[in-house]
């Protein structure tokens, strides 16, 4: 597997390219302003790693700019953001 990165600008220009070769078992990291913000793999992906939460979801209560309601549903606030999208 062969990892190539690529800025935002050069993904959106040949972003076909891009997406065969992850097809074919490579990944692409997207960079912006030279940080990398995000890995393309395959959907097939057998290496993908499920990682623990290291903090409780409580602690979203404090981050600033979310504001939750005193018991709330983890699954149905994902199935509420991604429904808005």
């Amino acid at each position: 597997m062969k990892t190539e990165t690529v800025n935002v600008a050069a993904l959106k220009q040949n972003l076909s390219a891009y997406l065969r070769m992850v097809e074919r078992g490579d990944e692409v990291r997207v960079t912006s302003h030279r940080r990398a913000v995000a890995r393309l793999v395959s959907e097939n992906d057998t290496c993908t790693v499920v990682r623990t939460p290291t903090l409780p979801l409580s602690a979203l209560r404090k981050v600033r700019g979310i504001t939750l309601p005193k018991s709330f549903s983890a699954v149905q606030t994902l199935l509420n953001d991604r429904s808005r999208r």
